[in-house]
C-alpha cells in the first residue's frame, strides 16, 4: 500500500512537473521584452535644492526631429516625442520614445521630484482613461487596459497581441526596484 501511494505521489509530481514546464514556455513565447536599460542608468532627476539638472529642455532644433506629441488630458500633461535617433531622446530633457513601431509604442520618463518628471503623475490614470498621441502627422488616441508593476532589470515584459498599442513606463513610486508599466490599446485612429 506505501509502495503505490509513493509511486502515485511521484505520477502526481512528474506529471504537474511537466504542465508547470509547458505553461512556462508557453508564457514565454507569448512575451516581448523592450530594453530599459538607458532610461534606469539616470534615476536622479533633481539635484539638493529640487532644482532639475537639465540642458536645453526646450530646446528644438530642427522642428523634423519631433515626430509626435503626448498629451494626457487627466494629468494636464502634453510633451514633444523626439525621433528615435534624437539627442534630445533622453529621459533628462523629454518623454523618450524607445521603441517606434507603430504597432507598438513605449514611452518612458522621470517620476519624481524635478522639472523633468513628466511621468511623475502617472499612477493617477485609471483604467479605461484615454491618452492621444499625435505621431508622425497622425492622430491616435488609446484606452487603457492595464496597469501593473515590473521589477526594474532593464527590460519591460510585454504580452504579445495582435492589438496596436502604447506602453507608458516610469519609476514606481512605492517600490525602487519596481517600474510602473501602463499598457493601452488603440482606441480610433486618423480623426478629424
Amino acid at each position: 500500500m506505501l509502495r503505490k501511494s509513493l509511486v502515485s505521489i511521484l505520477l502526481l509530481t512528474v506529471y504537474l512537473g511537466s504542465c508547470l514546464l509547458i505553461y512556462n514556455s508557453e508564457n514565454n513565447t507569448n512575451k516581448t521584452s523592450i530594453s530599459t536599460e538607458n532610461i534606469e542608468k539616470n534615476e536622479n532627476t533633481a539635484n539638493a535644492n529640487g532644482n532639475a539638472n537639465i540642458k536645453n529642455i526646450n530646446k528644438v532644433e530642427n522642428k523634423e526631429d519631433i515626430i509626435g506629441t503626448l498629451t494626457i488630458k487627466k494629468l494636464n500633461l502634453s510633451n514633444n516625442i523626439y525621433n528615435i535617433n534624437n539627442p534630445h531622446n533622453n529621459v533628462d530633457e523629454n518623454v523618450t520614445i524607445l521603441n517606434d513601431d507603430i504597432n507598438l509604442i513605449v514611452l518612458a520618463a522621470h517620476s519624481g521630484p524635478g522639472y523633468i518628471a513628466f511621468f511623475d503623475d502617472l499612477d493617477k490614470l485609471k483604467i479605461d482613461d484615454t491618452i492621444n498621441l499625435k505621431y508622425k502627422n497622425k492622430e491616435y488616441i488609446y484606452k487603457i487596459i492595464n496597469i501593473e508593476e515590473q521589477a526594474k532589470d532593464g527590460t519591460i515584459e510585454i504580452n504579445k497581441t495582435d492589438n496596436q498599442r502604447l506602453i507608458l513606463t516610469t519609476c514606481s513610486k512605492k517600490d525602487k526596484k519596481k517600474q510602473l508599466v501602463i499598457t493601452s490599446i488603440l482606441e480610433k485612429d486618423d480623426f478629424e
